[in-house]
């Protein structure tokens, strides 16, 4: 089976917070800050292609040619709430002039299947020129990411200008997003051995949304 690219960030400072964001006895402080900074390494590897354009500037010396984000390409964040949101801050510091679209996706207790209940996409945007990133931490199943894309896709998106940024995956979503869209480009700071009966990451880290926001 083709699988899409998966880059998985090695970096010793991801690794280091990826270990306290496992840790159940980390308290919510900790658990945040590990969070923001795991986004931090995972981001800068994501955001590696885009597009630059050349533009002059003054320095106090001098005129000279710099190269800064090609303003007339998109960039589209899109958090997959709730917990995608964590990442999304993130990402809207390395990045300000950035639009963020929100996508509120459950998973159903019984099937393990996402329900949209937000849907915060705008018509009027270039979608086939954008950049995307759907942030999730956790990719599971698969079928909230899957969820996302469908409807990226109805809004035009091509499908290789679109990335997946999550801090752990489990090889059953991996294989559903590849199956499904093989040119995806994915990024992770892990790769876990598998779902167990309820559909949650081995060894995992828990319920991200819940540890992130306290509602445990």
């Amino acid at each position: 089976m083709h699988h899409p690219t998966i880059h998985i960030c090695q970096h010793p400072l991801l690794q280091h917070n990826l270990a306290i964001i496992r840790d159940k006895n980390s308290n919510r402080e900790q658990f945040r800050a590990a969070i923001n900074k795991v986004t931090q390494y995972i981001l800068h590897n994501a955001t590696g292609n885009l597009p630059l354009t050349s533009k002059i500037i003054t320095t106090p010396l001098t005129e000279t040619e710099a190269r800064v984000l090609d303003s007339s390409v998109p960039i589209i964040i899109s958090p997959v709430m709730r917990a995608g949101l964590a990442m999304a801050d993130v990402m809207m510091d390395l990045i300000p002039s950035a639009s963020v679209y929100h996508l509120g996706l459950y998973r159903d207790e019984k099937t393990y299947q996402p329900i949209t209940y937000y849907n915060k996409l705008h018509s009027n945007l270039d979608y086939q020129n954008a950049r995307i990133f759907i942030l999730d931490p956790m990719l599971a199943t698969g079928g909230s990411i899957l969820a996302a894309l469908k409807i990226f896709q109805q809004c035009g998106a091509i499908e290789k200008n679109i990335t997946i940024a999550c801090m752990i995956a489990a090889p059953e979503g991996i294989q559903a997003v590849s199956h499904a869209f093989p040119n995806i480009t994915m990024f992770t700071g892990a790769v876990d051995q598998k779902l167990n009966e309820n559909a949650y990451i081995v060894p995992g880290l828990g319920d991200a949304g819940d540890r992130i926001f306290g509602t445990l």
